[in-house]
């Protein structure tokens, strides 16, 4: 599975279907003319996508409150897509809830010419409120939800699927 082409194909509909801007240079620009709702429904088709190729999406129909995408082994996944930001060059991954029901957190983050990746454990994410940032406990360290890996090593990873 190519993943940038599957993810390419998705934008490419959405832009379409939005009749959004215009053709730019690098693979993911498109990015840049979609609002945050629209990058959402982006990063969630995406993953759902790569996972099916993984273990079997359920597609039940229904919006789920306490995660966006569960497998048919069970294991259920809470997705967070951001663009990266024009004028501060972060990614913010907004609405992340460590009280719902969800076995991992995917960050997606969408770069004009790349794709980035974080995949958290729920157990590993908590929310600092004197800080009022959310963390990922790493031994005695926290580490802010900031650093991405690329795109191309989730395909290799499926062992997040057993648990």
């Amino acid at each position: 599975m190519d993943l940038e082409q599957t993810f390419l194909k998705i934008i490419e509909k959405k832009h379409k279907e939005l009749n959004l801007g215009q053709d730019y240079n690098a693979i993911f620009s498109k990015i840049r003319d979609f609002e945050a709702n629209a990058i959402g429904q982006i990063g969630e088709e995406f993953l759902k996508s790569v996972l099916n190729a993984i273990d079997e999406v359920i597609n039940d129909g229904i919006i789920h409150d306490e995660y966006d995408i569960m497998t048919k082994s069970g294991v259920s996944f809470e997705v967070k897509t951001a663009r990266k930001g024009r004028t501060n060059n972060t990614f913010q991954f907004n609405g992340i809830n460590p009280r719902y029901n969800y076995d991992f957190l995917i960050c997606l983050g969408v770069c004009e010419d790349q794709l980035l990746y974080r995949i958290f454990k729920k157990d590993e994410i908590h929310y600092v409120h004197k800080e009022r940032k959310y963390f990922m406990k790493q031994n005695e360290f926290k580490k802010q939800l900031v650093p991405m890996n690329p795109i191309k090593l989730i395909i290799s990873s499926p062992s997040i699927l057993k648990n």
